[in-house]
């Protein structure tokens, strides 16, 4: 039912066009009248002889027969081969009863057709114009039972029928592609499925952006009370025991497996969130590909990471105040071809040393890792990665094989955050949430014991489950409780 739910408006569409079909279905067929006459057909009981009972698929051919057909059309006025067309006779289940049938565009030339017929056939069986004596040795003797009525409604299926069954017939259809639709379907569905793919837990769903509240990078900034900046507080505070409880500046990299997932919008804005909480903050565009940043916070082109990595400015030229009080932006600086070879492992290394002795918190904002090599090398340098995947974009396969990469670099801690999420689904999460709730908020003490409650079982998709030990708790991030939040890039 949820998924139905979920796709009613799909179930709403395939019920108007199912509608739709049964009416052109009865404004297609053209209108014709029927008009039904009964003969009985007995065996004929002639002194001296054993009756012969009346073979009724024979009957049927006989009234339907050239010979009959010949005799019925020259009282029409039609041929034969038309009237053929409009005839038909069946026989009423193991009786001895012959409905002939006729079909005609009006009803008193259908009524007429039906009766001329049964006439013909009657007249044909008897052999009313042969001599008595031939008359007697007939095996069979056909009576008029029941005389063609006048049809008062058009025959065949009409509105009160076709409609009904056009949205039947719509609701089905509908309903075998959405479950179709949702079999094929390999994107990432919810929060567990996440979790599962990436074998690592979940801290926040992030809603979908109306288009109206303008660039989803700034939504903490532009709209500090909307549902999406509630997310971004709600991941700010399931990522603070992981935060206070180191001695240095953490580097915190938001990466995704591919485009278009909302990778930028949740650094941008996880920065202004944690600048607003009192954090000193660095946030650093590290896509080479595809720099957005400057452009979300409208600096301009000016010296960025990748002349730092070069040597060629410092990190206080390179590090510009923004609009949000205590958060700072390294842009991605100039770009040349041989750009992407400045993320030698070493140099990347000092100068991530020298960021991180500028502010309490770096974020850093890479290019996709399945796409670009960068985000393995920098996941190698950071504390935390945080995944993001977008609910309509990304798929299952790519999300366990972006965790599998995190793996095989090290990267010390994993989470996740699903982006672009519906109200529906939000609501349906909240509603089934298992009790016990945000022990991720404990003290920053007890954050290894609540980890190894909060990682969920191994394997892609729930495959090969095992649990995680004590021992590799440092390599994944807090529990997966409730959050109040959603949003969409």
């Amino acid at each position: 039912m949820t998924l139905l739910r979920k796709h009613s408006l799909w179930l709403v569409v395939a019920l108007l066009a199912g509608i739709a079909g049964g009416y052109l279905a009865y404004a297609a067929k053209s209108v014709a009248y029927s008009a039904t006459a009964q003969v009985d057909v007995e065996a004929h009981v002639v002194a001296n002889t054993t009756p012969v009972a009346p073979n009724m698929a024979t009957e049927k051919a006989v009234a339907t027969s050239g010979v009959v057909l010949e005799s019925i059309a020259q009282k029409l006025g039609t041929s034969s081969g038309d009237l053929g067309k409009n005839l038909k006779a069946v026989a009423s289940g193991t009786s001895n009863i012959l409905s002939i049938t006729c079909t005609m565009p009006s009803p008193i030339s259908a009524q007429r057709c039906a009766s001329a017929a049964a006439a013909g056939y009657i007249a044909f069986r008897n052999a009313t114009a042969a001599p008595a004596p031939a008359q007697g040795h007939d095996p069979l003797h056909a009576t008029l039972v029941t005389a063609p009525l006048l049809p008062i409604s058009p025959a065949g299926l009409g509105k009160k029928i076709l409609l009904p069954v056009g949205a039947i017939l719509g609701l089905l259809l509908g309903i075998g592609a959405i479950f179709l639709r949702d079999h094929l379907d390999d994107r990432v569905r919810d929060r567990a499925d996440l979790e599962r793919c990436l074998e690592a837990p979940v801290l926040a769903m992030v809603p979908r952006v109306p288009r109206r509240a303008g660039r989803p990078a700034r939504i903490f900034s532009r709209a500090p009370l909307s549902p999406a900046a509630e997310a971004y507080r709600h991941l700010r505070v399931r990522l603070e025991p992981i935060i206070s409880v180191s001695d240095r500046a953490t580097v915190l990299l938001v990466a995704s497996g591919g485009i278009r997932e909302g990778r930028t919008s949740v650094a941008a804005n996880l920065a202004t969130a944690l600048a607003h909480a009192g954090k000193t903050v660095i946030l650093v565009d590290a896509d080479l590909r595809r720099p957005a940043l400057s452009a979300v916070f409208e600096t301009g082109a000016r010296p960025g990471l990748t002349d730092l990595l070069a040597a060629r400015a410092s990190i206080e030229e390179v590090a510009v105040p923004t609009d949000v009080p205590g958060l700072r932006l390294v842009t991605v600086g100039g770009l040349t071809d041989r750009s992407a070879d400045l993320f030698e492992a070493n140099v990347l290394m000092r100068t991530m040393a020298r960021i991180r002795d500028q502010a309490e918190v770096v974020v850093v904002d890479s290019a996709p890792i399945r796409a670009i090599s960068d985000a393995i090398t920098l996941a190698r340098l950071s504390d935390i990665t945080l995944v993001v995947a977008d609910l309509r974009r990304t798929h299952r396969a790519d999300a366990s094989a972006v965790g599998q990469d995190l793996r095989t670099a090290e990267s010390q801690t994993i989470v996740g955050v699903l982006n672009n999420v519906p109200r529906s689904l939000r609501k349906h999460q909240a509603r089934s949430r298992v009790p016990g709730g945000p022990k991720s908020l404990a003290p920053a003490a007890s954050v290894p014991s609540v980890l190894a409650a909060a990682v969920p079982a191994r394997g892609p998709n729930g495959k090969d489950r095992a649990t995680f030990g004590a021992s590799e708790l440092g390599r994944h991030g807090p529990a997966a409780g409730p959050d109040s939040g959603d949003q969409g890039d």
